[in-house]
């Protein structure tokens, strides 16, 4: 029997990417909803609830501004639902704040098109799909992020670790790609999920 199924990307190449790997299984899985922010994916959902929602993590919204809080929500209204992220984020603490927030599947958007539709065929069959493990941080590498979540810019960490620029922007950058964060504000919620704010 067909699934309905919700996508949600805030790029547009994603979501079609997504939409045609459904399409290969149209006999299984049949897309009702698409939405590019997170308020769309709320009321969408408000409409017609699904059997599936496949969200990126880092989507933009006024009601909801950071991806934990808006899957915590996801899954408190729609306990039904099954929740698959999608997310370039391979932090190991966001991942088990996810599955403790009622996910059932995260995967990377670097292997989408060979791991979703089996990872709703597993899902499905009640196996829970692994969160990959990372690398950890070096000592000053999560000296350079508590820093900066507490508002310092790259000059001002330079001035007070008294390292160079160039050394504090490398550390940030190492960081960066270690917890799979592709923007600033993915570098910030990949350090909270970490503790790095306390």
């Amino acid at each position: 029997m067909q699934k309905t199924v919700l996508i949600a990307d805030d790029h547009p190449v994603y979501l079609l990417g997504l939409r045609t790997l459904l399409q290969t299984r149209s006999d299984l899985y049949r897309v009702v909803h698409e939405a590019l922010n997170s308020d769309e994916v709320m009321d969408k959902l408000a409409l017609s609830p699904v059997d599936i929602i496949i969200t990126d993590l880092s989507m933009p919204g006024e009601r909801f501004p950071d991806g934990l809080t808006m899957v915590q929500t996801l899954a408190r209204r729609y306990p039904q639902s099954m929740i698959v992220v999608v997310t370039m984020i391979t932090n190991p603490e966001l991942l088990a704040s996810l599955r403790r927030s009622g996910v059932h599947a995260v995967l990377s958007k670097n292997n989408l098109s060979t791991n979703l539709v089996q990872a709703l065929h597993s899902t499905q069959l009640g196996h829970v799909v692994p969160a990959k493990q990372q690398t950890q941080l070096t000592r000053r590498e999560t000296e350079v992020l508590r820093l900066m979540l507490r508002g310092l810019t790259v000059n001002q960490i330079s001035e007070q670790l008294n390292r160079t620029k160039q050394t504090i922007s490398a550390q940030k950058i190492s960081a960066m790609r270690k917890l799979g964060a592709t923007s600033d504000f993915e570098l910030f919620q990949c350090a909270q999920s970490l503790g790095l704010d306390s």
